[in-house]
């Protein structure tokens, strides 16, 4: 195949909403199992690094190239090149505006370039922890949706939002403690919390948001940024009222999560300071109530530092 044909043939697999893509450590020679250099499996693409890296200098020259015509035969090849290009160097900004450009002028819808950068954060390490790729996203969500009620803007769908919580937590997960992941996490709520005011079906992603977060830190122990996040999303969401028969959505529910989990595993700073949130956003009974709880906790250098820390802060 030649690098034009393989580079046809991989975009028109990420333009049809495969379930994943994964970059595979390698050669292709070590992956192929066909008459295509890559994999794709149950709607899931593979693409050997070494391949990319051969495909690379061939999508920069295209690139370059197609972005000097104005014909729009060129937009299509200039989307396949620069998602070559993407895939290899997540941080090209040239890329990314050049994609951007297409979808704000209509010949690339902001749906269609989610899906894609979608796909693209969630392919590995190294495009999870690109902040460029981040600012990109929430561009587009930003120009293609409203994310404030009454803009002229369709509203930003519950579905979206799910969708992109979902992308956080997936790419968290290539890349720990991903802090531009969680910034995005933290604009999602904002969204979920403007429009959960005026509108119910906002609710059940809110529910889910906080369930998720409940199960990644009992699986991410030492995740600090995962704590801090599900105390703030309580202190936005617990007062309204179609919320509070949600089981543990409360400053006592989280409360009771965290002493539960520093007493099986005390050597981990990051629940401790779980605990210190928790006690910083609470309410003078749940201070009390926690303090009595840390005395009963088993003792380490964290238990006394929490026990000065609550000392000094009440």
């Amino acid at each position: 195949m030649s690098l034009d044909t393989i580079i046809t043939a991989i975009t028109e697999i990420l333009n049809s909403s495969p379930h994943s893509v994964e970059i595979l450590p390698g050669s292709v020679e070590q992956w192929q199992t066909g008459s295509t250099p890559f994999l794709f499996v149950d709607s899931n693409l593979g693409i050997p690094q070494k391949l990319l890296y051969q495909l690379y200098p061939h999508a920069l020259k295209l690139f370059k190239n197609l972005r000097l015509s104005a014909s729009p035969s060129s937009y299509t090849s200039l989307l396949e090149a620069s998602s070559i290009i993407l895939l290899t160097n997540p941080a090209h900004q040239t890329a990314l505006h050049e994609r951007k450009r297409l979808a704000l002028s209509g010949h690339w819808s902001v749906e269609q370039e989610l899906d894609f950068t979608a796909l693209l954060l969630a392919s590995g390490r190294d495009a999870s922890k690109q902040s460029i790729v981040w600012d990109h996203r929430r561009y587009l969500l930003q120009t293609g949706f409203s994310t404030l009620p009454g803009s002229d803007l369709k509203p930003i769908p519950p579905e979206i939002l799910r969708k992109e919580l979902d992308l956080i937590l997936r790419s968290c997960e290539s890349y720990p403690r991903n802090y531009y992941g969680w910034s995005h996490w933290d604009l999602c709520m904002e969204i979920l919390h403007t429009y959960s005011m005026a509108k119910d079906e906002y609710y059940p992603v809110i529910i889910e948001a906080f369930t998720w977060l409940l199960q990644w830190i009992e699986q991410h122990l030492s995740d600090y940024s995962a704590v801090h996040h599900i105390c703030r999303l309580v202190h936005r969401f617990h007062g309204m009222d179609r919320l509070r028969d949600v089981r543990n959505l409360s400053f006592t529910g989280i409360s009771e999560q965290a002493v539960s989990l520093v007493s099986k595993y005390p050597d981990h700073e990051a629940l401790w300071m779980y605990l210190r949130i928790v006690w910083t956003i609470g309410d003078d009974r749940l201070r009390d109530s926690l303090e009595a709880s840390i005395t009963h906790l088993p003792d380490c250098k964290y238990r006394e530092r929490c026990v000065s820390w609550c000392k000094q802060s009440g």
